[in-house]
């Protein structure tokens, strides 16, 4: 039973791969289309609310394939990725007095408890932790 588990979990993580593969080609086949510039604004700004996969991939086949117009990419990148973040937080303050019992009830681990908690770090040490979430790979989303 325990090898079949195994097995199981190890099938799961090999999809799992192979599903963020294809989504990681199909964000870089954007770069040899020309509308590439839009979907690096779309990508920044749904990453930046939603969806999990960074724009930076984009960002970098883009300029190295242009790096004339690097700098503008970036700009647009950091002006999109900024408005999603706004739309993410819009989001957060609308909608989840709606989803927080859902949470609380079917994600495992989340509970009011810890909610709480890390709601306190947050307000105790917003600022170093926005600041340092900069500077890491880790997700903005999660802060």
């Amino acid at each position: 039973m325990t090898n079949g588990f195994c097995l199981l979990n190890f099938s799961f993580k090999i999809l799992e791969f192979e599903l963020i593969r294809k989504i990681y080609d199909w964000v870089l086949h954007w770069a040899e289309t020309p509308y590439g510039t839009v979907a690096l604004v779309v990508l920044a700004f749904t990453e930046s609310s939603f969806f999990l996969v960074p724009p930076d991939v984009l960002l970098i086949a883009l300029a190295v394939g242009q790096p004339k117009k690097s700098f503008k990419f970036a700009f647009y990148c950091s002006v999109a990725s900024v408005l999603g973040g706004i739309f993410g937080y819009y989001l957060g303050m609308t909608f989840w007095h709606f989803l927080k019992d859902y949470f609380f009830t079917y994600v495992p681990g989340f509970t009011q408890e810890l909610f709480s908690y890390v709601q306190g770090l947050y307000e105790e040490w917003n600022f170093w932790v926005v600041f340092t979430a900069a500077f890491t790979p880790i997700p903005y989303k999660v802060f």
